[in-house]
């Protein structure tokens, strides 16, 4: 099934590219770098069968700017739990082709609980050094693996494990200490706790679906929702998006169709090394 859908009007668009995104601005050549990186994404997919969608703002901006919203630094995509385990394994074994997937099993540093696909030709400067560990450190795609979930209480007791085990370690300076409680939380909380946490968490969710344990994202997805896509415009290229998209942002942001107030966005120009 495919569809045009952005809403907004093109004049206000068009203000807006030039007040934030200009050709030629730094912060337009993150975003079409980041479109060639979907791009190269969406092809392994289709290749082998595997079912995402672009999410959280990323869908907005397909649907309400066909394209990214103007002021937006990131990509996000989702998919269920089974196709995150099939690109993880697919992007592995997969030969150069500029990007590479990061998780704890590919950089030891890294304290997410959900994947990163990085460009290898660049290197990213992330606020407040977040990033300042890893291994890889490229501009990113963020990738979210959905599984069952019927507790909300038992989700945000995951978040608050994952910023104990993870998040507060990575400020550690001693790098043997930092990766020794990292390697113990990897083995102990995300493959022992939070593996039995979401069996439970599994039992009664009843079509209801949210992000790995510890990823703090606490709005839930619905099978209804999310069950099949459908493909939009997006920037020159087409995308998946959900199949009920609209219903999807609904829920998680209420009327995704109106802007924010423009004067009080601030748009984060990244600090961004280009190596080719």
């Amino acid at each position: 099934m495919t569809t045009a859908s952005h809403i907004i009007d093109p004049v206000l668009h068009a203000d807006l590219r030039r007040r934030f995104n200009p050709d030629g601005s730094s912060l337009r050549r993150h975003q079409l770098l980041m479109l060639d990186m979907l791009k190269k994404i969406d092809s392994i997919c289709r290749d082998n069968g595997i079912n995402y969608w672009l999410s959280s703002g990323t869908c907005i901006g397909a649907l309400r700017h066909g394209g990214f919203i103007p002021w937006d630094d990131d990509v996000d995509i989702e998919m269920f739990e089974s196709d995150f385990k099939k690109l993880r394994c697919l992007m592995a074994d997969s030969a150069d082709n500029g990007l590479v997937w990061q998780d704890a099993l590919t950089d030891s540093e890294y304290v997410q609980p959900f994947a990163k696909i990085r460009d290898t030709h660049t290197q990213i400067n992330e606020l407040e050094d977040a990033d300042v560990n890893y291994k890889y450190r490229g501009v990113f795609i963020d990738v979210f693996a959905l599984k069952p979930s019927s507790s909300l209480t038992l989700y945000r007791f995951c978040s608050k494990i994952q910023n104990l085990f993870f998040y507060r370690v990575k400020n550690i300076s001693n790098r043997t200490l930092r990766r020794s409680i990292l390697a113990f939380s990897h083995v102990c909380i995300t493959n022992g706790l939070f593996r039995l946490i979401s069996a439970i968490d599994s039992i009664g969710s009843r079509g209801q679906f949210r992000h790995l344990p510890g990823t703090g994202f606490y709005r839930p997805r619905f099978i209804d929702d999310i069950k099949s896509t459908r493909s939009v415009s997006f920037e020159d290229t087409r995308l998946p998006v959900p199949v009920n998209a609209e219903a999807y942002l609904e829920k998680i942001y209420g009327d995704f169709r109106q802007l924010p107030p423009t004067d009080m966005i601030v748009p984060h120009i990244t600090d961004i090394k280009y190596f080719d």
